[in-house]
């Protein structure tokens, strides 16, 4: 078989001579008036550009600089930026970026480190200097945004501009160092302009192409998001921060600004994903994805595929110390699920695979990765020490000015010449497309006076990595104390999302830490000994009948439902003084992080969705109603609104936990929770007042006339029941589940109308349930389905369409109750259905006063037990004081204590039977030992 490794002897060429820029004027002179820079801010045309950027480097000249000299540029993100490393390098001068979002410290750790002789602040961007602490004593330039306005800040003048030497340094990145301190890693202009050569030919860039700026400020990428389109013509679209960290703002950015080429990491990739695909937004516009920072995965993949159809993946693989991309990767969407390979190198790149011996590995053997380029970076700022450990003689060549890098990762060759990553090998981690070096952020944590010992590690069980902290405390001390003490020093992704409380760190036999022995954070960490999470912990544990919580998931995710919601939510507002918006798809651990510092006062206000509150007004008017208190005036649709919350409910916390599972089991803990005790009471009833009838015990006496089935019946339950069972064996079906999930909102909304369609047709050819008083699941399972839709209504225009499609479905069956061939004998008519979800519809939460709310929401997670008990109540009340208003609240409290002690009395049984089968399994385990 031929050999398809790369050729490690073989003579790689060296053709970039010239700087940065110098394509940049190329194109300004190609194209004066066409758009170099878009941004929120100003928008700036070729012409303008090279203006703004010769004013910025003649006033540099002007001021002092020499070629010698380095320059900070402090930037938020925003089109200052673009003029400032255009400006620092005409000028001829070294560079770098200081993302304005890193903590002061930080800065002021990279601004020691550089010594510059300027400070170009941009943007929002502001820095105080500690010049006691410097060397130097560095000029402040604040660089306006709108362009009329920097160029008559920079006014051009006959000041010549030097000639910049393509060997000479142009920038400088820095990345996490061992030491605590900030590493710099210098680069010349080579690589750069190599790399854009090599990229504009391989993927066909042009100037027709809109680049996105979204690589972190501070990082090797934002190089070639800002150089790459000024080079060829294109152009660079700036967004703000707050559109970058929002999912849904950032998918609607890309789309309305028609971005067609992002350089981003798998982080970035899943939140365009996320905001994406829920609200139906294809960025039809994207040709090309190139990913790099982390690995970039098959799920993740076909996720972006879905709201990207027309964009090919690239994965691109390389360091900072190797500027760039150095191997590259085109994703095939036909490939199998396996691990996507880092590649080949590009023109003038290799990847060698060696070995202890310094040998190629052969297929499928383990070895480093050392990257083999004329156009690496020069090395470490003032440390030449690591630049000789770090970048070697090729081993293969032993010349002089044949160099490669050391990159510390571990990785093999496939059988096509491919090199596919297994790992680190030392304590560098990338988190969210950032290196990080395992140490600073121990050495941050030992800082703090209650640390006494702690270990930082990449956690790699879900598909992002996250830094868990392990910790021996030398007395009590709280996650949020310590993460907020650690982001004071490192930036926001290198703050561990995990601290795991220990006795002590365990060791090796010869002293090293034992890595291994660290407990594992899905089995351990979701229990460590945070106090923050405890109260959330055992109250969601007994609402949810489970042993215990794994505060990694969240509460869809820890199997809540419709039934559980209001409890879970008393729970978590009554701990943290409020609800976060969308707070069920939140981690727990993170919840448990969203402390208040004043709880607030039982009177103060809180915000109660309006679905809870319409499950409340629901079941009081079923309640009143059965007192006859509207005899001459019929309230109509309360049963209904009840059908369109468990819709929504159920679209809310289960449809996506059945589309991912693949099967629609999830929906038998529901079922479960609602059929026993409806069963258990309605038999226990029967025998007390008449006899047990088997429709009652299989919950099917909806289907048949009162004269069979006795009076004790609960026809609501049994229909809600059935629509479910229907509901789940539909969407047992994959390709009536792909069909739903790929549009949500439209096909629930389609299917609604069908269903209404569908039920009247039922009853006027082939079923007429008027004997049941309609009293069916086909009558009622588009109005469920109509409340599914409604879950998935986020868009005006959607609200529109869904609440047409109400005022159809609901007010046309409420019509044929009231008008229609049986018309009932009543004197006022008002109907609830409509305006009641409309109002769902259109309005989220409204705020009601605590003690109020509170008792609110006590008995919206009782409507069941309310439901089934209310009748026997109000005969009690009747015999105590024949007041109907009494009776009512005697109805509803009876009902919430009967809820509350069913379910004390399921906690108890479940735990004792959790503790049972824990012991029983523990002592299968001695004996077999």
């Amino acid at each position: 078989m031929h050999d398809l490794r790369p050729d490690p002897t073989l003579s790689l060429k060296y053709s970039a001579e010239r700087p940065i820029f110098l394509d940049f004027l190329q194109q300004a002179k190609r194209s004066p008036d066409a758009i170099a820079v878009i941004a929120q801010e100003a928008t700036c045309s070729y012409r303008q550009l090279e203006a703004i950027s010769r004013g910025i480097a003649s006033s540099l000249i002007r001021e002092g600089a020499k070629p010698s000299d380095r320059v900070v540029i402090v930037s938020s993100r925003c089109v200052g930026l673009v003029y400032a490393m255009l400006g620092a390098s005409r000028a001829g001068l070294m560079f770098t970026v200081a993302d304005v979002a890193y903590p002061p410290a930080r800065i002021g750790q990279i601004i020691r480190a550089l010594e510059p002789s300027f400070v170009l602040v941009c943007g929002e961007a502001t820095v105080e200097l500690e010049r006691e602490r410097l060397a130097s004593n560095p000029r402040v330039v604040q660089i306006p945004e709108c362009p009329a306005d920097v160029l008559q800040a920079f006014a051009c003048d006959q000041t010549s501009l030097p000639e910049v030497d393509p060997a000479d340094p142009a920038y400088v990145t820095f990345t996490s160092g061992s030491t605590g301190e900030p590493k710099g890693i210098v680069t010349h202009h080579a690589p750069l302009v190599h790399f854009i050569e090599w990229h504009t030919e391989c993927h066909k860039l042009s100037q027709d192409d809109r680049f996105s700026l979204l690589s972190g400020l501070g990082h090797d990428p934002v190089y070639r998001d800002v150089f790459t389109p000024l080079s060829i013509g294109a152009k660079v679209v700036v967004p703000a921060q707050s559109i970058v960290i929002d999912p849904f703002a950032l998918a609607a950015w890309i789309q309305e600004n028609e971005i067609s080429i992002i350089h981003l990491t798998p982080p970035l990739g899943k939140l365009i994903e996320t905001g994406a695909k829920p609200r139906k937004i294809e960025l039809g516009t994207l040709r090309y994805l190139f990913w790099g920072g982390e690995a970039l995965s098959h799920t993740l993949y076909k996720q972006i595929r879905v709201v990207a159809p027309n964009a090919v993946s690239v994965n691109f693989y390389g360091t900072t110390e190797t500027p760039q991309a150095m191997a590259y990767h085109p994703v095939d969407p036909e490939a199998d699920n396996g691990k996507i390979p880092l590649g080949k190198g590009i023109e003038g790149a290799q990847l060698l695979v060696v070995n202890k011996s310094n040998q190629l590995v052969s297929v499928g053997e383990a070895g480093e990765i050392l990257i083999r380029s004329p156009y690496l970076s020069l090395g470490y700022w003032n440390d030449t020490s690591q630049t000789r450990e770090k970048f070697v003689v090729n081993p293969f060549t032993n010349a002089e000015h044949d160099i490669c890098y050391k990159t510390g990762d571990l990785g093999t060759y496939l059988i096509d010449g491919s090199v596919s990553f297994l790992g680190r090998g030392d304590s560098q981690v990338k988190i969210r497309g950032h290196r990080i070096e395992l140490t600073e952020i121990e050495g941050a944590l030992s800082r703090h006076p209650r640390i006494k010992q702690c270990v930082v590690l990449a956690n790699h069980a879900t598909s992002l990595a996250r830094l868990v902290a392990y910790c021996v405390a030398t007395t009590p001390v709280s996650s949020s104390e310590l993460r907020d003490h650690v982001g004071k020093e490192l930036p926001d992704y290198m703050v561990p999302a995990l601290f795991v409380f220990l006795d002590a760190i365990p060791l090796t036999p010869n002293g090293k830490i034992d890595r291994r022995a660290l407990p594992s954070v899905d089995k351990d960490a979701s229990m460590s000994s945070s106090q923050d999470l405890s109260p959330l912990a055992a109250a969601w544990s007994e609402i949810l009948e489970v042993p215990r919580i794994d505060s990694n998931l969240s509460f869809v995710e820890l199997g809540g439902d419709s039934l559980s919601f209001v409890q879970a939510s008393m729970a978590l507002e009554a701990l943290i003084g409020h609800l976060p918006d969308q707070w069920e798809m939140i981690p727990v651990r993170q919840l448990c992080e969203l402390s208040h510092k004043t709880r607030p006062s039982r009177l103060s206000l809180r915000a109660m969705e309006v679905p809870v509150l319409l499950r409340v007004m629901s079941i009081l008017l079923i309640v009143i109603g059965h007192l006859d208190l509207f005899s001459k005036f019929l309230i109509a649709g309360e049963t209904k609104v009840l059908f369109v919350v468990s819709g929504i409910s159920l679209a809310r916390f289960q449809l996506q936990a059945i589309n991912e599972r693949g099967n629609a089991r999830t929906l038998l803990k529901s079922i479960i929770s609602i059929a026993i005790p409806t069963i258990l009471y309605a038999m226990l009833v029967q025998m007390v007042f008449d006899r047990v009838h088997w429709q009652t015990v299989l919950l099917v006496s909806n289907w048949f006339p009162e004269s069979v089935v006795g009076n004790f019946t609960y026809w609501y339950v049994e229909v809600l029941l059935q629509m479910i069972l229907i509901i789940g064996f539909a969407l047992s079906f994959e390709r009536i589940r792909k069909w739903i999930m790929s549009n949500p909102f439209q096909h629930l909304v389609m299917a609604a109308c069908v269903l209404a369609v569908a039920d009247i047709l039922i009853d006027a050819y082939l079923f007429d349930a008027e004997a049941l008083y309609e009293r069916v699941p086909q009558h009622y399972l588009a109005i469920m389905v109509l409340g599914m839709a409604i879950h998935y209504a986020n868009s005006t225009f959607q609200k529109w369409v869904v609440s047409a499609v109400t005022v159809i479905v609901l007010g046309g069956q409420d019509l044929l109750v009231v008008y229609g061939p049986h018309e009932l004998d009543i004197r006022g008519y008002t109907d609830i259905a409509v305006p009641a979800v409309l109002a769902v519809i259109w309005i989220k939460s409204v705020l009601v006063p605590g003690m109020i709310a509170r008792g609110l929401a006590s008995i919206a997670s009782s409507t069941l037990y309310i439901y089934l008990t209310h009748f026997q109540f109000q005969s009690l009340a009747r015999h105590i004081v024949d007041v109907p208003a009494l009776a009512v609240v005697i109805a509803i409290v009876g009902g919430v204590g009967v809820a509350y002690a069913w379910n004390k009395f399921v906690r108890i049984v479940l735990m004792r039977w959790y503790r049972g089968k824990k012991k029983t399994s523990a002592d299968t385990v001695e004996r077999v030992a």
